[in-house]
């Protein structure tokens, strides 16, 4: 295998586990989220406060967070799983034909 070749192989195992490692401290980001918003706006006060307005919009805004950081979270990890994947291939193909 060339010199060219592992560093490639390197550098997208690398990408891999790192992009596996940001999916999953999104996760837990958006766990937070969660239970934040559970604690602050799905109670009875927090609820009537959404309603009248007087947390002004920033129930909703969490909300919309939550949502965009889950998705980022699994297009990430599904990325990272790809490298993983795509270098195993390129090992495996690699010492197949030799």
């Amino acid at each position: 295998m060339g010199a060219a070749k592992t560093v490639f192989l390197t550098i997208l195992t690398i990408a891999g586990i790192l992009l596996i490692a940001l999916s999953f401290a999104a996760s837990y980001a958006d766990e937070y989220l969660k239970e934040r918003i559970t604690e602050d706006c799905e109670d009875e006060v927090g609820t009537i406060g959404e309603l009248i307005g007087a947390d002004e919009g920033q129930c909703q805004d969490a909300r919309d967070l939550r949502e965009q950081v889950a998705s980022v979270g699994r297009s990430i990890g599904f990325i990272g799983a790809g490298c993983i994947a795509a270098t195993t291939l390129f090992v495996v193909l690699g010492r197949r034909g030799d």
